[in-house]
C-alpha cells in the first residue's frame, strides 16, 4: 500500500513539475504563450473558424493564461519547497503535505482546462465540435500509440 502511494505521489509530482515547464515556456511566449498560439492556428485551420470565433477563443484563452499561470506558480514554488527540504531524515507527514499540495493544484488544473474546453466549445458549432472530438480522440490515439511504443537512444538510423 505504502509503494502505491509513494508512486502516486511521484507520478503526481512529476506531472506537476512537466506542467510547470510548459507553463514556464508559455509565460514568455506573447500574450496567451506559444501553446496558445499554436492552439488558435490549429483550430483554425482544421475547424476553419470564423473570424469571429479566432477572437472569442483567443479571449477564453488569454483568460484561461490568467488563471492558471497563478496555479503553475504554486506547483513550482510547492515543488522548489519540497526539493529544498533535505534533511537526511524522511518525514513522511511532510512528503504527504506536499503531495497533497500538488495533488490539489493539479485537481484546479483540471478543473481549469475542463473549462477552457467547454467554453470553447460552446463557441463552435455543432460541426465544428464532431470535428475537434474527432481530432482529440485521434490524439488520445496517437498518443496511447506512442507511449506503448519501445523507447530507443538516440536518433532512428536511416
Amino acid at each position: 500500500m505504502k509503494q502505491k502511494i509513494l508512486i502516486a505521489t511521484a507520478i503526481v509530482l512529476s506531472l506537476a513539475a512537466g506542467l510547470a515547464a510548459t507553463a514556464v515556456a508559455q509565460s514568455r511566449h506573447g500574450k496567451f504563450g506559444r501553446h496558445g498560439d499554436w492552439m488558435l492556428r490549429h483550430m483554425t485551420k482544421e475547424l476553419n473558424l470564423t473570424d469571429a470565433q479566432q477572437t472569442q477563443i483567443k479571449g477564453i484563452l488569454q483568460a484561461e493564461k490568467a488563471k492558471v499561470q497563478p496555479l503553475m506558480k504554486q506547483l513550482r514554488d510547492n515543488r522548489q519547497a519540497a526539493d529544498n527540504n533535505v534533511s537526511g531524515t524522511f518525514d513522511e507527514n511532510q512528503a504527504r503535505t506536499f503531495a497533497n499540495q500538488q495533488a490539489q493544484i493539479m485537481s484546479d488544473l483540471m478543473v481549469e482546462k475542463q473549462r477552457t474546453r467547454s467554453q470553447i466549445f460552446a463557441v463552435l458549432t455543432p460541426d465544428q465540435r464532431a470535428k475537434a472530438q474527432q481530432l482529440m480522440q485521434q490524439r488520445k490515439q496517437r498518443h496511447m500509440q506512442k507511449g506503448s511504443q519501445p523507447q530507443t537512444q538516440g536518433p532512428p538510423s536511416e
